[in-house]
């Protein structure tokens, strides 16, 4: 069974000085398995602003808005 939660929430900011709140959401897998235990496996994590665009991850600080390629980085 699938689920979705949400990860962290962070500051981020672009060059021009302008401020975004950035959520971070990942999926996970719950499996069960042969001996009856359930598992829960990491999946794919997703980034949007609180206003909702979307974000893509350059690296673990760096962030480009999918609409407006602009770069943000972590505060």
């Amino acid at each position: 069974m699938k689920s979705i939660r949400q990860t962290a929430v962070f500051k981020a900011k672009a060059d021009n000085g302008e401020e975004f709140t950035v959520i971070e959401s990942q999926e996970f897998d719950s499996v069960l398995s042969g001996t009856g235990t359930i598992t829960e496996i990491e999946g794919i994590k997703k980034w949007k602003t609180s206003a909702g665009d979307i974000v893509r991850q350059i690296d673990t600080q760096t962030y480009r808005l999918a609409t407006s390629q602009q770069v943000i980085k972590k505060i």
